[in-house]
């Protein structure tokens, strides 16, 4: 794969299967990005599908490679390079009991997008839905949030599941971010629901869902299997998992550094 310099051009990489909608979404993403798309697969691909990718996108830079095994270890090489890894949602275990998106996004060093059935790229702007039930990366989640929400011409929802009171240093981020993403509205919202049922009630209104991960485990485990299943079926929506390896931008490190 020919590297591309900067981080605006780091590309969205995409895990090609027999089911098209991870694909096609993930073009949606990349074009509006302004990103390249690169695709692996392990069969033949189609040409059928570039013609269709390039088509329903003009101007959008696919490349891609054939990759005839060791698929994890491909996409974690990719990883330390790319802006995403999008998969396609099975909603099988596949990794010693654990998902693709769950395996993948405990070792990658970028977010990982975990696609539904039926998926399916907005052409009108949506905004970026981020979960802050947590404190656990909290300002990694919340500067891809913002990034993505201004690259992608659109706003930030943030939903809380706790208390209404916010705690003073999350109120510090959001407004550090919100001065360096001044063109990024921000709507805010405080439910009496599980983080599950909360997110997935918004995932009907967003482009992706942004949800992070623990030390140990993704989200607690239980909690993230019952966040992701709730969004991806019911609410429809990608969700971006940001793990424990995924690169911190050198704003947030510099944010972090400056708090403590």
């Amino acid at each position: 794969m020919i590297r591309h310099p900067g981080h605006d051009d780091d590309p969205v990489v995409v895990v090609a299967t027999a089911r098209r909608d991870a694909v096609r979404w993930a073009a949606g993403y990349a074009h509006r990005r302004g990103s390249p798309l690169f695709v692996l697969h392990l069969s033949p691909l189609a040409a059928d599908l570039l013609d269709e990718l390039r088509g329903r996108h003009p101007g959008l830079r696919v490349d891609h490679r054939f990759v005839a095994d060791a698929l994890g270890d491909a996409l974690v090489t990719e990883s330390e390079h790319a802006h995403a890894i999008v998969v396609d949602d099975s909603g099988e275990e596949n990794f010693d009991g654990e998902s693709v998106v769950t395996a993948l996004s405990a070792i990658a060093g970028c977010p990982v997008v975990s696609v539904p059935p039926g998926a399916r790229w907005q052409e009108q702007p949506a905004p970026v839905v981020v979960g802050v039930h947590h404190r656990e990366r909290t300002p990694q989640k919340l500067e891809f949030a913002f990034a993505e929400a201004q690259r992608l011409g659109t706003g930030v929802r943030l939903v809380r599941c706790t208390s209404p009171r916010r705690p003073a240093d999350l109120d510090e981020l959001l407004a550090e971010l919100a001065a360096r993403h001044p063109d990024v509205p921000v709507h805010s919202e405080v439910l009496a629901a599980s983080a599950p049922r909360a997110l997935a009630w918004h995932a009907h209104f967003g482009a992706m869902v942004v949800v992070g991960s623990r030390r140990g485990g993704i989200v607690r485990g239980a909690l993230f299997r019952s966040i992701k299943r709730a969004v991806l079926r019911h609410g429809g929506s990608p969700v971006v998992v940001i793990g424990r390896q995924a690169r911190r931008s050198a704003a947030v490190s510099e944010l972090g550094s400056a708090r403590s």
